[in-house]
């Protein structure tokens, strides 16, 4: 074996590492040519990007030190030996002017003796060149040179086409988050003032059928409502997945059938099984228990009951939620028999995906299993880590939408509106003081609520100029009942979205 056979071994062994890296493909496109050129002995190598048809041309990628050598990026294309290596596949030049490049543009224009460049070719098009130079003429390249030359370009080659369709992916991807955020936030907005105007009109009206008719149209607003707030929480799993930590799986799963159970009074929930099983997983879990759970509860009957059992079998970790309804849709079953949503489903069995999403994430299965006793969902996650790892973890890993959780349960009431003062969002606690659940004031407009000389034009201005306001209002809730509530509004909190936060003052206190 040669010494010429050792170092090309060896070039070639590190050129290989560059493109095995996960180094960003302009890194790698450096290292790759400066290994090239050290190899062919060369004072430069680039990487130059090539429009055949405006002949426009520029460089992507360099090697060498100095500026000597190297093409200047504002060089006219047909003054570069790149317009004849695109057109010819490979040009080799170890002295231009023996070798009748004399008066050639590239030659006078830049003066190189040596040039070894290769065409690039990618998704079936010219895309431009990978070129070593120097000033100085030199021998002959060898066979061993250029079938170097040619490695680099081909391996280089094959990285401009994965670098071009991750950036494509990249870009579609972000176009579509875009669009799906844009079109869901104005989906909601413009279903909360439909809803609101709905409400008015059934209100206004004595004729029983158009009362019955704006109720259904009413079910069916709240129902797309809930579909986009699917949505959102899906978006939300998604950008905010962590990684998976050691918890208390009995405890998340009693912590899951408690708030179900207070959501949904008319179900019994019930946890059975092991009572003492620790598993690692996302926080994202709890979103798909808490969506099996309720499906039960939701459609389970008009008292169903739901039993939620844990359980180690072999060495996964089973969960299975189980009630004594009807049984699920076949439609709901392929959801989670595909993992995917049909255009014959229209949506209907997002919770499901999201549940489906979840578990498979962690690497498990769900399966539905239904007879004439009711549906039981199993769902299956491999034991990841010891059973003796201690519950104190669990704290750890019981990650928890904080800011979520202080919305629902905080005993000042909150709402968020637009700026048509419609209200978007609710906590339960505003019930109390507009006399109305905190799901129906969705779509409702502050205003409807307050006394007829209230301006509340001056009121949105001095918000917005203020940006935090504090006063008392009277209003006339729902229920009939007129409460003096202090309030103080927070401007902009979520770009267009004003926060409302207020308690009814006791007007006998000193």
């Amino acid at each position: 074996m040669t010494a010429a056979h050792d170092t090309a071994a060896a070039a070639r062994e590190t050129l290989y590492e560059i493109i095995r890296s996960d180094d960003p493909f302009e890194s790698k496109a450096r290292q790759a040519l400066d290994v090239g050129r050290a190899f062919l002995d060369a004072d430069h190598g680039y990487l130059a990007r090539v429009d055949t048809d405006t002949e426009y041309w520029e460089l992507l990628a360099t090697a060498g030190s100095g500026d000597d050598g190297q093409p200047a990026s504002d060089l006219d294309y047909e003054m570069s030996y790149c317009r004849r290596t695109i057109a010819e596949g490979t040009v080799t030049l170890h002295d231009a002017p023996t070798q009748g490049w004399a008066d050639d543009p590239a030659f006078e224009a830049q003066g190189l003796h040596c040039y070894h460049g290769t065409r690039l070719i990618v998704d079936g098009e010219p895309y431009g060149t990978v070129c070593f130079v120097a000033e100085a003429p030199r021998e002959q390249f060898s066979d061993c040179e250029s079938l170097f030359a040619e490695l680099v370009a081909r391996l280089l080659e094959r990285e401009l086409e994965r670098h071009t369709y991750e950036t494509e992916l990249t870009r579609q991807t972000n176009l579509s988050t875009v669009l799906n955020r844009v079109l869901r936030h104005n989906l909601r907005n413009k279903l909360s003032v439909v809803r609101g105007y709905t409400q008015l009109l059934a209100d206004r009206t004595d004729d029983s059928e158009l009362t019955a008719a704006s109720e259904t149209a009413l079910d069916t607003v709240d129902t797309l409502i809930e579909l986009s707030e699917k949505a959102r929480k899906l978006d939300r799993v998604v950008g905010s997945e962590t990684d998976p930590e050691p918890i208390d799986l009995s405890a998340l799963v009693v912590s899951v059938a408690e708030t179900v159970g207070e959501r949904y009074p008319a179900a019994t929930v019930r946890v059975d099984g092991e009572a003492s099983v620790t598993g690692k997983v996302a926080p994202s879990l709890e979103r798909a228990l808490t969506e099996l759970v309720e499906n039960a509860a939701k459609h389970g009957g008009e008292a169903p009951t739901v039993t939620v059992r844990l359980r180690t079998v072999s060495n996964d970790i089973e969960i299975q939620v189980s009630d004594d309804g009807t049984g699920i849709a076949d439609h709901e079953v392929a959801v989670l028999e595909s993992g995917a949503e049909t255009p014959l489903i229209h949506g209907s069995g997002l919770g499901l995906w999201l549940a489906h999403w979840i578990v498979t994430g962690h690497g498990g299965s769900i399966e539905a299993t239904t007879a004439e006793t009711g549906t039981t969902m199993t769902v299956r996650l491999p034991q990841a880590i010891d059973q003796s790892v201690g519950a104190e973890a669990t704290e750890l890993a019981r990650a928890h939408d904080q800011y979520q959780a202080a919305f629902e349960a905080c005993s000042d009431a909150m709402v968020i509106v637009d700026t048509d003062s419609r209200i978007v969002e609710a906590n339960p606690a505003a019930a109390d003081v507009f006399g109305l659940d905190s799901r129906e004031l969705l779509g409702r407009s502050v205003a409807e609520y307050l006394p007829e000389d209230f301006d509340v034009e001056t009121a949105r201005d001095r918000l917005r100029a203020d940006e935090r306001v504090r006063d008392t209002v009277r209003i006339e809730a729902a229920d009939g009942v007129e409460r003096l509530v202090e309030y103080t509004g927070t401007a902009d909190v979520v770009a267009g979205h004003n926060l409302l936060v207020g308690r009814v003052r006791n007007e006998f206190a000193d």
